[in-house]
Protein backbone atom coordinates (compact mmCIF):
# COMPACT_ATOMS: atom_id res chain seq x y z
CA UNK A 1 0.00 0.00 0.00
CA UNK A 2 2.82 2.46 1.01
CA UNK A 3 4.97 1.75 -1.88
CA UNK A 4 1.72 2.24 -4.25
CA UNK A 5 0.85 5.82 -2.36
CA UNK A 6 4.91 6.45 -2.76
CA UNK A 7 4.59 5.73 -6.39
CA UNK A 8 1.32 7.49 -7.23
CA UNK A 9 2.39 10.38 -5.71
CA UNK A 10 5.94 10.68 -7.45
CA UNK A 11 3.62 10.51 -10.92
CA UNK A 12 1.61 13.21 -9.63
CA UNK A 13 4.98 15.22 -8.49
CA UNK A 14 6.21 14.76 -12.00
CA UNK A 15 3.58 15.97 -13.63
CA UNK A 16 3.39 19.55 -12.04
CA UNK A 17 4.95 22.43 -13.45
CA UNK A 18 8.28 23.16 -12.07
CA UNK A 19 7.83 26.77 -10.14
CA UNK A 20 3.44 26.18 -9.12
CA UNK A 21 2.94 26.44 -6.01
CA UNK A 22 1.35 22.86 -5.53
CA UNK A 23 5.10 21.52 -6.48
CA UNK A 24 6.96 23.54 -3.47
CA UNK A 25 4.21 22.65 -1.16
CA UNK A 26 3.91 19.03 -1.97
CA UNK A 27 7.95 19.07 -1.44
CA UNK A 28 7.97 21.50 1.44
CA UNK A 29 5.34 18.57 2.68
CA UNK A 30 7.88 15.59 1.99
CA UNK A 31 11.04 17.67 3.64
CA UNK A 32 8.21 18.10 6.95
CA UNK A 33 7.16 14.37 7.14
CA UNK A 34 10.74 13.14 6.26
CA UNK A 35 12.01 15.14 9.37
CA UNK A 36 9.59 13.87 11.90
CA UNK A 37 10.03 10.31 10.71
CA UNK A 38 13.51 11.21 11.50
CA UNK A 39 13.15 12.44 14.70
CA UNK A 40 10.43 9.79 16.08
CA UNK A 41 12.53 6.93 14.50
CA UNK A 42 15.51 7.95 15.41
CA UNK A 43 15.27 9.11 19.00
CA UNK A 44 17.66 7.19 21.33
CA UNK A 45 18.65 4.81 18.01
CA UNK A 46 21.65 6.31 16.81
CA UNK A 47 24.58 4.04 16.98
CA UNK A 48 26.70 7.36 18.03
CA UNK A 49 26.08 10.56 18.70
CA UNK A 50 26.15 13.01 15.89
CA UNK A 51 29.19 15.30 16.85
CA UNK A 52 30.79 12.28 17.71
CA UNK A 53 30.24 11.08 14.15
CA UNK A 54 31.37 14.31 12.55
CA UNK A 55 34.44 14.51 14.83
CA UNK A 56 35.29 10.44 13.67
CA UNK A 57 34.76 11.90 9.52
CA UNK A 58 37.29 14.89 10.34
CA UNK A 59 39.56 12.82 11.73
CA UNK A 60 39.23 10.10 9.27
CA UNK A 61 39.81 12.91 6.57
CA UNK A 62 42.75 14.30 8.52
CA UNK A 63 43.92 10.41 8.84
CA UNK A 64 43.65 9.57 5.54
CA UNK A 65 45.48 12.84 3.73
CA UNK A 66 48.34 13.68 6.56
CA UNK A 67 49.15 10.06 7.66
CA UNK A 68 51.33 8.48 4.95
CA UNK A 69 52.77 5.50 6.96
CA UNK A 70 49.47 4.14 8.52
CA UNK A 71 47.05 4.42 5.54
CA UNK A 72 47.36 2.48 1.82
CA UNK A 73 48.44 4.49 -0.97
CA UNK A 74 44.85 4.13 -1.96
CA UNK A 75 43.04 5.20 0.60
CA UNK A 76 44.85 8.60 0.64
CA UNK A 77 44.21 9.00 -3.05
CA UNK A 78 40.62 8.16 -2.82
CA UNK A 79 40.18 10.49 0.06
CA UNK A 80 41.89 12.93 -1.89
CA UNK A 81 40.15 13.03 -4.83
CA UNK A 82 36.85 12.75 -2.79
CA UNK A 83 37.60 16.26 -0.96
CA UNK A 84 38.68 17.57 -4.41
CA UNK A 85 35.01 16.93 -5.79
CA UNK A 86 33.50 18.09 -2.95
CA UNK A 87 35.84 21.34 -2.67
CA UNK A 88 35.20 22.14 -6.66
CA UNK A 89 31.99 21.45 -6.48
CA UNK A 90 30.81 24.07 -4.06
CA UNK A 91 33.54 26.44 -5.60
CA UNK A 92 31.68 26.12 -9.05
CA UNK A 93 28.68 26.56 -7.76
CA UNK A 94 29.74 29.47 -5.90
CA UNK A 95 31.39 31.66 -8.39
CA UNK A 96 28.55 30.45 -11.17
CA UNK A 97 26.23 31.93 -8.36
CA UNK A 98 28.20 35.24 -7.92
CA UNK A 99 28.75 35.78 -11.17
CA UNK A 100 25.46 34.89 -12.55
CA UNK A 101 26.68 34.08 -15.87
CA UNK A 102 24.79 32.19 -18.91
CA UNK A 103 27.78 30.88 -19.98
CA UNK A 104 29.08 29.57 -16.29
CA UNK A 105 25.78 28.18 -15.34
CA UNK A 106 25.46 26.83 -11.91
CA UNK A 107 24.54 23.06 -11.14
CA UNK A 108 21.23 23.61 -10.77
CA UNK A 109 20.62 25.20 -14.06
CA UNK A 110 21.88 21.39 -15.23
CA UNK A 111 19.38 19.90 -12.55
CA UNK A 112 16.82 22.50 -13.95
CA UNK A 113 17.48 20.97 -17.60
CA UNK A 114 16.75 17.69 -16.46
CA UNK A 115 13.67 18.59 -14.43
CA UNK A 116 11.88 20.40 -16.85
CA UNK A 117 10.60 17.16 -18.53
CA UNK A 118 7.56 15.34 -16.59
CA UNK A 119 9.53 12.15 -16.53
CA UNK A 120 12.68 14.12 -15.60
CA UNK A 121 10.83 15.66 -12.41
CA UNK A 122 9.60 12.01 -11.63
CA UNK A 123 12.52 10.32 -11.55
CA UNK A 124 14.39 12.53 -9.35
CA UNK A 125 12.01 13.32 -6.96
CA UNK A 126 12.00 9.64 -6.73
CA UNK A 127 15.53 9.08 -5.82
CA UNK A 128 15.17 12.55 -3.90
CA UNK A 129 12.33 10.61 -1.53
CA UNK A 130 14.37 7.58 -1.69
CA UNK A 131 17.66 9.04 -0.71
CA UNK A 132 15.85 10.95 2.33
CA UNK A 133 14.27 7.87 3.40
CA UNK A 134 16.98 5.75 3.56
CA UNK A 135 18.86 8.80 5.22
CA UNK A 136 15.78 9.59 7.62
CA UNK A 137 15.47 5.42 9.29
CA UNK A 138 18.61 3.94 7.43
CA UNK A 139 20.82 2.29 9.98
CA UNK A 140 19.37 2.19 13.00
CA UNK A 141 19.07 0.26 15.37
CA UNK A 142 16.39 -1.54 17.44
CA UNK A 143 16.55 -0.51 21.16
Amino acid sequence: MGAAAAGGFIAWEGTLAQSSMPAHVSVLAVIALALAAAGVMGRSRQRRPSAAWLRDGAVAVRDGLACPGRRPLALRIGVAVWVVLAAATIGWDLTSFLHQSHSLPTLSRFVGAVTRAAWGRATVFAAWLALGAYLAAGGRRRP
